[in-house]
């Protein structure tokens, strides 16, 4: 198939015109050609078209298996979580949790011209100062953390 243009394109260009006694055999020679021309370009189209679909293809077996590697890193978290499940309900028996009522508390106080005095409490200094700088911008204050005080309860 591949060779067959080229067999009639070579058969065609090369060969030395006779038709100049005959100017309608001419014109069918280069009718001819054109029509060798057009085939041609048809031929690299569907040839771009067939590397396309091959791309294509390409895509679609890689889409599929960046899905299966999903699933597979899905079922992976769940039997981590599961582990991880397990081993908190086998914990040692020497590590002993504080219910959360129990845990130490941080309380922090500010003072702002605006927004008045404000105080806040949280699980860690950090968290006790955040919701304190929160609730002052809320309240229109000028909140800077260097102007609260915090302790330990």
């Amino acid at each position: 198939m591949r060779s067959l243009p080229l067999l009639i394109s070579l058969a065609l260009f090369s060969t030395p015109l006779l038709a100049h006694d005959n100017h309608r055999a001419a014109e069918d020679i280069h009718e001819i050609k054109r029509e060798v021309v057009k085939l041609r370009r048809e031929v690299h189209a569907l040839k771009n078209e067939n590397e396309e679909a091959a791309e294509m293809r390409k895509l679609k077996k890689e889409v599929a298996r960046l899905r299966k590697d999903i699933r597979s890193m899905q079922d992976l978290i769940l039997d981590l979580q599961a582990s991880v499940e397990a081993q908190s309900k086998n914990t040692h028996p020497d590590v002993v949790l504080q219910p959360v009522k129990e845990r130490p508390r941080w309380a922090c106080y500010m003072k702002d011209v605006r927004a008045g005095g404000m105080h806040s409490k949280g699980f860690s200094e950090v968290e006790a100062k955040g919701k304190l700088l929160e609730t002052c911008s809320t309240r229109g204050g000028v909140c800077f953390e260097n102007r609260i005080t915090c302790s330990a309860e």
